[in-house]
């Protein structure tokens, strides 16, 4: 039971690190420092993430300490959380439509890192990923969604069994914005003449993961039960993503290749 609940935790953390906002961050902030900090930057995921576990396990703290108390409100909490999750969701699915039909198509846009001060969404410095992702553990629908997971899955082992649960959770959530860092990089060290095609393939995949989870929360919003459980949605999603990562990993890999063939014909 305690080994199905871990995975499930950790999956549901997989998920998370999937979400466009966090996706977009961590593409802003890999692009921003490649120059500065080649080396580094292929992981200023890890850094992202690091900082928002810090929100995570206060949250999940929090909740284990308050037990019954918040879980009288827990599922008011949730639906709230919900509801922002959607707005945000269709906000970044907008925004980057909206950017690709202006042929804007160098990098991905979120909504929350539009509300970022100056100096961490232009800064160079791949340790700003830290503080940002503080900032964007405050948000209320990672709020929820920490809160709601420790409810279901440590409600009776207190602080340490909600302690648990976000560790597990931002295991998942950790590994998800580590391989993204490192995607992004591989793309942003990646000079070819079919990049932009690359590019408006990666960002209308994330726009598209957009929509469908905000659809899907909005659905289950409104009584909608799926024929599946929670878990394989967010192993499904991770899958897509991952399906997405391959193929772009691929494309540009094939891409030098060609490049570095016609370099040799004299």
């Amino acid at each position: 039971m305690i080994f199905s609940n871990a995975f499930t935790v950790y999956a549901l953390g997989l998920r998370h690190g999937a979400d466009p906002d966090h996706l977009a961050a961590i593409d802003n902030l890999t692009r921003n420092s490649a120059d500065r900090a080649p080396r580094l930057s292929r992981f200023v995921g890890a850094i992202f993430a690091g900082g928002h576990t810090v929100m995570v396990l206060a949250i999940a703290a929090l909740v284990g300490f308050l037990g019954t108390k918040f879980a009288a409100h827990g599922a008011l909490v949730e639906h709230i959380g919900t509801w922002i999750s959607i707005v945000v969701l269709l906000g970044i699915a907008a925004i980057n439509l909206r950017q690709l039909a202006a042929g804007q198509n160098d990098r991905l846009f979120g909504l929350k890192t539009r509300m970022l001060p100056r100096a961490l969404r232009e800064g160079s410095s791949p340790w700003l990923a830290l503080p940002v992702g503080l900032l964007f553990g405050f948000g209320f629908e990672t709020s929820s969604q920490i809160a709601a997971y420790a409810v279901a899955f440590g409600a009776d082992a207190g602080v340490i069994g909600a302690l648990v649960v976000g560790s597990m959770f931002s295991t998942g959530m950790i590994c998800t914005d580590t391989l993204d860092s490192v995607l992004v990089h591989r793309l942003v060290s990646y000079r070819n003449g079919d990049l932009p095609r690359v590019m408006r393939v990666w960002i209308l995949a994330i726009t598209s993961f957009a929509v469908a989870v905000a659809a899907y929360e909005f659905a289950c919003e409104f009584g909608w039960r799926p024929p599946v459980s929670d878990l394989s949605v967010s192993l499904a999603l991770v899958a897509s993503l991952l399906a997405v990562f391959v193929w772009v990993v691929y494309a540009t890999r094939a891409s030098r290749r060609v490049d570095s063939l016609m370099e040799q014909v004299p």
